[in-house]
């Protein structure tokens, strides 16, 4: 028996989105569905620059630790292939 799964991979991507702008709303209040009714979109990446800054400013020692951890590994890989 064969699904037919042609809709699936659409569904999915409109869901996760849509809990993605919810969680957005209510965890870090920012509503971008209403930036985008009031054509402030502006104010919207002003709010996304700020989270990302924050973002880098408290967790950058760890993403460039994770960074060379990736990169360690790729070349272990490489070498064995």
């Amino acid at each position: 028996m064969k699904k037919n799964n042609k809709n699936g991979g659409f569904i999915k991507i409109i869901i996760v989105v849509i809990a993605a702008l919810v969680l957005l709303k209510y965890i870090y209040d920012i509503d971008v569905i209403g930036f985008l009714t009031q054509g402030k979109f502006k104010e919207l990446l002003d709010k996304f620059y700020g989270l990302g800054t924050e973002g880098w400013l408290k967790y950058r020692d760890t993403v460039i630790e994770g960074w060379g951890y990736i990169i360690e590994f790729i070349k272990k890989i490489v070498a064995k292939v």
